[in-house]
């Protein structure tokens, strides 16, 4: 009897190791079918691809294969949250299935070339799969579980990793999280310089692994393939000494890519506008879009970035084409809210301040990802409610430019708006003075006016920190002056320390820093416009007799004429009206025009504004023009065509004409802020 129960268990222990043999080599069967079908082409952005990688799951739900393919085709359509969130179950899938049945390929290291090829496939496809599946985290802004894909890749040891380097996105990773701590991130450490120096000592791991590993890798690749690895690591080294502002290390890093022809043009831009060489920063952003420009739809920070270039050119209308393009191109997808700012901020230079606060808002309500970038949702935050308090103080700049009436103060109706522009200025910023605050990095980024993570303006910067403790800014500026290495921005410190000591209402201290600005050898740059009309608004401002003051905002409106409405400055001009005058509706055009903050009445210095009406069926046609005192140069001409029942406000925008502004309608309530989600 026993021998018999022994045969049985015999028999069913063979026949389950048959049936197990029978299974290995059908699921080998199939792997190798799948294996074959793969290796023909198979684009991530195909949707066959997407169908053919369900067959493989159909096939085999064990093999990585499909869940890698299908993975890849939802990673690479992926435009928001929820899209690289369907992404990264597949990509996890692949990724456990992988390291369940190839651990040992997956570890094997080799100078051998036939051992090291047969196992290369799979350290190809698993760097591929860590990559995507920490890209989507990152995406999705949840960089612990991305680290925690980058160990599994750093603890396999690749001798060569493939599609993925693990200690250069760990880097990347503690960089773009400086500002957040343990408290949010485990990972993390409790301060934005221990993050930082986080990240330049797991460069310093990457540079160390390269080196050991070249024993291996020597003989299998290309030594010019292998060099290239090296800098990748001195990719994010310029990078984290660029942020340092530690200038001579960042050029070292830079100089050594530019070398070897693996630089990022739009890096490079960046380090160049920190430098304050505005003219090679805006080629190196231009040649980044020529390099860069692609199907992926995530931020293009050199668009961005040549907006605000723009605007210091004094030319806002180029920054408002430029990235109005952009936005019909790219939609509502990663970018978009970016782009939007950078738009708001054209348009509110170009005195456009209703549709820069449309676009503002437009900013705000976006649910931005920030893929692809060290620009963060604080700076984004930062960003809105910058120009949210700048849109609040223009629309107050613009009631009272529009109502300049003798007896503006007799009417309650004045009195009331007054109030409620104080209000609601107050409001914005105590706002954006509760970001800067709370933001850890301000000394680095933001009062140094300069600075790669800094993405608002230097105009902006010196708006913000007015009114906060002058003398504590006063303080920071003559520090920076003696300090900073950086040459080219030494005028900029100076123009602040210039701007808070006329705060202070010390105007001889205020027009000693103004006048060494203007004894700077870049006057004439056309990229220091901007900040050369904000010196002149200054004289002006410090000046002591009439004339003194109208000469220098005469220079500030010929720099940047569409910033003097909002200047607490009166424009002078003499004023010639000609052409068909016998309607009201001519010469109540005129006459409201009078009644804006502009002097008429100038002497013999001040441009002359011709101004010709012809009276049409419809209304009025109005050609105008604005030369210099002595007719050598036209300031500035135009055209509008204003209708019979649309000539209420036709006063004040013909105003606005004189100035370069092209307002559009007059007279509706401003849009309302709304801060950044």
């Amino acid at each position: 009897m026993q021998t018999r129960i022994n045969c049985l268990r015999f028999c069913s222990v063979l026949f389950l190791v048959f049936v197990s043999a029978y299974n290995s080599f059908a699921q080998s069967s199939i792997r190798d079918a799948i294996d074959q079908e793969r290796s023909g082409k198979m684009s991530f952005y195909d949707e066959k691809t997407f169908e053919k990688a369900r067959s493989f799951v159909r096939r085999d739900s064990t093999y990585y294969v499909g869940h890698m393919f299908q993975g890849a085709y939802l990673f690479f359509r992926a435009n928001d949250k929820l899209g690289f969130t369907q992404a990264i179950t597949p990509l996890k899938k692949a990724l456990r299935l992988m390291e369940k049945d190839f651990d040992k390929q997956l570890r094997t290291r080799s100078n051998n070339y036939y051992d090291y090829s047969a196992v290369y496939r799979y350290h190809n496809d698993y760097g591929l799969i860590a990559y995507m599946l920490e890209t989507a985290y990152q995406n999705i802004e949840m960089p612990d579980k991305a680290m925690e894909v980058l160990y599994h890749v750093r603890d396999r040891n690749f001798q060569l990793e493939q599609s993925i380097s693990s200690y250069n996105t760990m880097a990347w990773i503690f960089h773009r999280n400086r500002v957040y701590t343990s408290k949010q991130f485990p990972f993390l450490k409790n301060s934005v310089k221990e993050n930082v120096s986080m990240a330049n000592k797991y460069l310093d791991s990457a540079l160390l692994k390269i080196y050991d590993d070249n024993a291996l890798n020597t003989g299998l690749f290309d030594p010019a393939y292998l060099n290239r690895q090296y800098l990748a690591t001195f990719h994010y080294k310029a990078m984290i000494y660029d942020y340092k502002l530690e200038i001579d290390s960042a050029n070292y890093f830079y100089n050594e890519l530019i070398r070897n022809d693996a630089v990022s043009s739009n890096n490079y831009a960046e380090f160049k506008l920190a430098m304050g060489e505005f003219n090679e920063a805006d080629e190196f952003f231009k040649e980044a879009e020529q390099k860069e420009f692609g199907g992926e739809k995530n931020t293009k920070e050199y668009f961005y970035m040549r907006g605000t270039l723009n605007t210091y050119r004094a030319h806002p209308e180029e920054a408002d084409s430029l990235l109005r393009k952009v936005l019909k191109e790219q939609g509502a997808t990663p970018g978009f809210g970016w782009h939007s700012i950078g738009l708001a901020r054209a348009l509110h230079y170009e005195g456009l301040t209703d549709e820069s606060q449309e676009h503002a808002n437009k900013a705000s309500r976006f649910q931005e990802l920030h893929i692809g970038t060290t620009w963060g949702q604080e700076q984004y935050n930062l960003a809105v409610a910058s120009l949210n308090y700048l849109n609040q103080l223009q629309f107050e700049k613009e009631y009272f430019f529009e109502n300049d009436e003798w007896w503006f103060w007799l009417n309650p109706v004045n009195w009331y708006k007054w109030i409620s522009y104080s209000l609601e200025i107050h409001h914005y910023k105590m706002l954006l003075a509760s970001l800067i605050a709370e933001d850890p990095e301000r000394e680095q980024v933001i009062y140094t006016i300069f600075s790669p993570e800094n993405l608002i303006s230097f105009d902006e910067v010196g708006s913000a920190i007015d009114g906060f403790g002058n003398e504590y800014f006063i303080k920071v500026y003559k520090k920076l002056l003696d300090t900073d290495k950086r040459p080219r921005l030494k005028k900029y410190f100076r123009y602040f320390l210039g701007k808070l000591y006329l705060a202070e209402r010390d105007k001889s201290e205020a027009r000693k820093y103004f006048e060494s600005v203007l004894k700077d050898k870049e006057r004439g740059d056309e990229y220091q416009h901007l900040l050369y009309a904000r010196v002149f608004e200054g004289m002006a401002k410090a000046s002591s007799n009439d004339n003194e003051r109208q000469q220098w905002t005469l220079m500030f409106y010929e720099t940047f004429p569409q910033l003097v409405p909002f200047s607490d400055l009166k424009m002078s001009f003499r004023l010639n009206v000609g052409g068909q005058m016998e309607s009201s509706v001519s010469k109540d055009i005129v006459s409201d025009m009078k009644n804006c903050t502009i002097d008429f009445d100038g002497g013999n210095e001040s441009p002359i504004v011709s101004i010709q009406f012809s009276e049409t069926t419809e209304g009025v046609d109005i050609n105008y023009i604005v030369e210099s005192s002595d007719k050598s140069r036209i300031l500035r001409q135009g055209s509008l065509q204003i209708n019979r029942n649309e000539s209420e406000n036709a006063g004040r925008i013909l105003a606005y004409s004189l100035f370069g502004i092209n307002k559009k309608k007059i007279g509706e309530e401003p849009p309302v802020a709304k801060p950044a989600v």
